[in-house]
């Protein structure tokens, strides 16, 4: 497909994915993440056809098109033993897409309801790299995107209050999917919530992961270490922690 027949989104995430992408090397463990940009990343690995790679998905979805583009898939538990204190993390590079980022490399992510696998995997890495366009940067994260927050169904409306009560949330609502409650593929549900202006996004984070029922949050403040934005002419600019 030629670049005349592409969305101005769609050249700028492929910009930002194949940079991404020209990291990688043969025999590498990778991390798959999950998502329209990150679909981007997964294609291009495929293309590149190198040798001896191993691929964890961090969704369904994300396996399903890995299985179809012939790339080896494993279990995160199946790679190598947990990280000790002071090991080597599993995984070499883990390449995944972003709802928001901001200049400190704090993200929001968990728009496409995998935030809980894309956390277990990015924390197991040794690199994080996160793709995307210029739409996703912002000053303050929280400014454009409500935060995905992943809660057990168990009392879920309960949880949801305590959401609601917290000081930095102004409005949350349980995602859907039509008429159903939106669930991951640990069958947990997704509470978006619409944030006041965050001062520290690792204290916001914490105080919720308190909240009895919250799984995960979808703020990623410490994993990533190199950004790539692609913009709409196809040229890509890094930010790096």
């Amino acid at each position: 497909m030629s670049l005349d027949t592409l969305s101005p989104q769609t050249i700028a995430r492929r910009a930002a994915a194949e940079a991404a992408v020209a990291l990688v090397e043969s025999g590498m463990t990778l991390g798959l993440g999950t998502g329209d940009t990150a679909a981007h990343a997964i294609r291009a690995i495929a293309a590149r056809q190198l040798s001896g790679l191993r691929c964890v998905a961090t969704s369904s979805r994300s396996a399903v098109l890995a299985r179809e583009l012939g790339l080896p898939l494993f279990e995160l538990d199946d790679i190598a033993p947990p990280t000790e204190a002071g090991g080597r993390p599993p995984i070499d590079l883990t390449i995944d897409g972003t709802d928001e980022v901001d200049a400190q490399l704090q993200l929001i992510k968990g728009g496409g309801g995998a935030l809980l696998f894309e956390k277990l995997v990015a924390q197991a890495s040794r690199r994080m790299v996160v793709i995307a366009d210029e739409d996703k940067v912002v000053a303050r994260i929280g400014d454009k995107r409500a935060l995905p927050i992943e809660i057990v169904s168990f009392g879920a409306r309960h949880t949801l209050q305590r959401i609601v009560s917290h000081p930095m949330v102004s409005n949350a609502v349980v995602r859907t999917a039509g008429t159903e409650p939106f669930r991951t593929d640990s069958g947990h549900l997704i509470v978006d919530a619409s944030l006041a202006p965050v001062g520290s996004a690792i204290e916001l984070h914490r105080s919720l992961k308190l909240l009895l029922g919250v799984v995960e949050t979808g703020l990623f403040c410490h994993e990533a270490s190199l950004v790539f934005i692609g913009s709409q002419n196809g040229t890509v600019r890094t930010l790096v922690r």
